[in-house]
C-alpha cells in the first residue's frame, strides 16, 4: 500500500515540474516575443541613423546602405548652415549638461530647504506660502511664460545662461513633495537633535534628507529630464544667433534646414520651417512689445 501512495505522489510530482517547465517555457517565449517586439522601434531607428540621408528609408532593421555620415552632418551642422565657424554639436550638448546639472542641483537645494522650514517651522503666513506652492501646480506653464519673458528681459538676462537656469531653481511640486515626506519624519527623532545641539541645517542634512532618498532620486531624475527636454524657453529667451542654447533649442533648425536639403515631402519641410518661423517670430513680437514700453516710460 504504501509502494503504491509513493507511486502516486512521484508521479504527482512528475506531472506538477513538468507543467511548471511547460509554463516557465511558454512565459519565457511570449516575454521573448514581446521584448523583440518592443526593440523592434529601437532598431529600426538605429538602422535609420546608418542610412543615407536623402530618402525615409524602408521599415528595414538593416540599413541599405550603411554609412556614417549622418553623425558628422549632425556634429558639424553649425558650421554648415554658417552660424559660427567655431561651434559644433558638443557646444548644444555641453550647454545642456551646464544648464541640466545647474538646474538639478539647485533644484534640490531651493525645494528642500523651502520644504524644510514650511514643514518644522511656524512662521506667520506658513499656511498662505503652502497654498501658493499647491496653487503653482494647477498653472499651465505655457500661462507664465509671458510674464517671465517681461521679468527677464527687464532684468537685462536675455541672451545669457541665467535665464534658463535661475527660473527653474524651485518649483511648487518640488517643494509640496519633500514637505510631505519631511511630515512623515518623527518629529521625536528631530527634537532629539535639537536636543543634543544639532542646528537646523545639520538636522537637514544629516538626518531628514538621508532618510528620503528615494524622494531625493526621484527629484534628480525628473530635474534632469526637465532640464534636458527643456526646448521653448531657449527659443525666447535667446534671440540672438550664439553659442549658448542648449542642444533642444538646435533640433528644430536642424530639423527643418534638413528637411528641405535632402528632398523631403513637402508638407513635412513646409510644417518644420512653419515650426521654425512661427517660434521666432514670437520671440520678436514680445522684443518689440517690450521695446516699446521701454520707450514710453
Amino acid at each position: 500500500m504504501s509502494r503504491t501512495n509513493t507511486a502516486v505522489a512521484d508521479q504527482r510530482t512528475l506531472s506538477y515540474k513538468r507543467s511548471t517547465r511547460l509554463k516557465s517555457i511558454g512565459m519565457n517565449i511570449i516575454l521573448i516575443i514581446v521584448t523583440i517586439f518592443m526593440l523592434t522601434p529601437l532598431l529600426w531607428m538605429l538602422s535609420t541613423a546608418f542610412s543615407p540621408n536623402t530618402m525615409i528609408p524602408p521599415a528595414k532593421l538593416l540599413p541599405h546602405d550603411f554609412t556614417f555620415q549622418n553623425f558628422a552632418d549632425a556634429w558639424f551642422f553649425p558650421r554648415e548652415i554658417g552660424l559660427n565657424d567655431q561651434l559644433t554639436m558638443g557646444t548644444f550638448l555641453m550647454n545642456s549638461l551646464i544648464v541640466t546639472v545647474l538646474i538639478t542641483i539647485g533644484g534640490i537645494i531651493c525645494d528642500s530647504l523651502a520644504a524644510y522650514v514650511l514643514a518644522f517651522k511656524e512662521f506667520p503666513g506658513k499656511n498662505l506660502l503652502i497654498f501658493l506652492a499647491l496653487a503653482t501646480l494647477m498653472i499651465p506653464s505655457y500661462v507664465t511664460l509671458v510674464p517671465q519673458y517681461i521679468i527677464i528681459s527687464k532684468m537685462k538676462w536675455l541672451n545669457t545662461y541665467q535665464a534658463q537656469i535661475v527660473p527653474f531653481l524651485a518649483s511648487g511640486m518640488g517643494i509640496t513633495l519633500f514637505r510631505s515626506h519631511f511630515l512623515s519624519v518623527s518629529k521625536e527623532l528631530v527634537e532629539s537633535a535639537k536636543i543634543d545641539g544639532a542646528s537646523s541645517g545639520q538636522v537637514l542634512t544629516k538626518i531628514t534628507l538621508p532618510l528620503l532618498k528615494p524622494m531625493v532620486v526621484y527629484t534628480l531624475i525628473t530635474s534632469m529630464i526637465g532640464g534636458l527636454q527643456m526646448f521653448d524657453i531657449p527659443f525666447l529667451y535667446h534671440t540672438a544667433a550664439g553659442d549658448i542654447k542648449p542642444k533642444s533649442a538646435d533640433v528644430i533648425n536642424r530639423r527643418a534646414n534638413k528637411l528641405a536639403a535632402v528632398g523631403a515631402t513637402e508638407e513635412a519641410a513646409e510644417a518644420a520651417v512653419i515650426a521654425k518661423e512661427t517660434i521666432a517670430e514670437e520671440a520678436k513680437m514680445w522684443a518689440e512689445i517690450e521695446a516699446k514700453k521701454d520707450n514710453n516710460d
